[in-house]
């Protein structure tokens, strides 16, 4: 009688971790190994949602948009300078230690980032919200 209700919990959940699954982007761990920044985008109803992720000189993956409140309009984005992450409209340098963590002004629009097995991933429905910044 337990394997029976222990099967049904599974049969139950299981759904449930596909659809978190289908939730979420995934990008491969191993494309953040060289420590450079690597641009992604994801299409929302016809907008591309341009996105980076980078490795963190303290070993964290850290997310963020190609975009900040600030400098959206111009949608120029951000380019990596090193350790660095600048702004292409305004000339705003950013730690790549401080990149995910700050959010507003000209500080790229940070987005959460999980690291799970060998895959990174972000939640699908916040890279969505940030469709706002490129249209």
């Amino acid at each position: 009688m337990k394997r029976l209700i222990l099967a049904l919990v599974f049969m139950a959940v299981l759904p449930l971790a596909a659809k978190a699954q289908e939730d979420a982007v995934k990008i491969p761990l191993a494309e953040m190994a060289d420590g450079q920044a690597h641009f992604h985008k994801l299409d929302v109803s016809g907008v591309d949602v341009r996105y980076f992720l980078v490795k963190a000189p303290d070993g964290t993956i850290r997310a963020a948009l190609d975009a900040c409140e600030v400098c959206a309009p111009e949608k120029k984005g951000f380019k990596q300078d090193g350790q660095s992450m600048i702004c292409n409209n305004c000339g705003r340098q950013y730690p790549m230690s401080r990149i995910g963590l700050m959010r507003g002004g000209c500080n790229p629009h940070p987005l959460k980032a999980t690291v799970q097995g060998d895959q990174v991933l972000l939640d699908r429905a916040e890279l969505a919200d940030g469709v706002k910044f490129f249209k």
